[in-house]
């Protein structure tokens, strides 16, 4: 399933939810599964149907729904819903995603320079605290981890802008915490023109992280 593309996995979980869901509580579901779970294996599916299926009415339908969705991983292409983020997301999806994850690497390392090192060596134990109680998908939790302990190159190529959004929110209040809010708006004002400046071809991926 992981080797199919992001739009497909995406329809795969529309579809087969479509029949336990309203339309604004089926969109809530596929936006958590892109945050929480599109990094994840098939067998996380159940702690995602346990996630969405808290009110007691889906509780007893969760065998149900679980079924539908291994059906419907299971279906080809062609047998799907149609993408629920509308048919650019089917061919632009796998580009925007990837450029949205470097936007977010250039925008944290822009940030993070404008601290002295012993408050980012601060921040940097902070982030990686908060980010190990989100429930982050294995995957960018451990190139998140490495990254703040080791320096290396950022890859995330599978995150979410939603996502990307949250982290980046993330070391803002972290920000705030510490230096409080009128220096956490100058540091985040500066870093987005130093990228827009140094990357202008990253300029439109910023919106989608603010």
């Amino acid at each position: 399933m992981n080797k199919r593309s992001l739009s497909d996995r995406r329809r795969a979980i529309y579809t087969g939810l479509k029949p336990f869901f309203d339309d604004a509580s089926l969109m809530q579901a596929v936006t958590h599964w892109e945050n929480r779970y599109a990094d994840q294996p098939s067998l996380a599916l159940q702690r995602y149907v346990a996630d969405i299926c808290q009110n007691p009415a889906l509780k007893d339908k969760r065998a149900s729904i679980l079924r539908s969705l291994l059906h419907a991983m299971a279906q080809d292409s062609d047998e799907l819903l149609a993408d629920p983020r509308g048919p650019e997301a089917a061919t632009s999806n796998t580009a925007e995603t990837a450029s949205a994850s470097v936007t977010y690497g250039m925008l944290m390392l822009a940030m993070m320079g404008q601290v002295d090192e012993s408050l980012q060596h601060k921040l940097r134990i902070e982030l990686f605290a908060a980010l190990r109680q989100r429930q982050l998908p294995l995957a960018i939790l451990e190139a998140l981890q490495n990254w703040l302990g080791t320096r290396q190159p950022l890859k995330l190529n599978n995150a979410p802008p939603a996502l990307l959004q949250k982290l980046l929110n993330q070391y803002y209040v972290l920000l705030c915490e510490n230096l409080g809010p009128v220096r956490a708006d100058n540091i985040l004002a500066r870093g987005v023109a130093q990228v827009q400046h140094q990357h202008p071809d990253l300029d439109p991926f910023i919106d989608s992280l603010l």
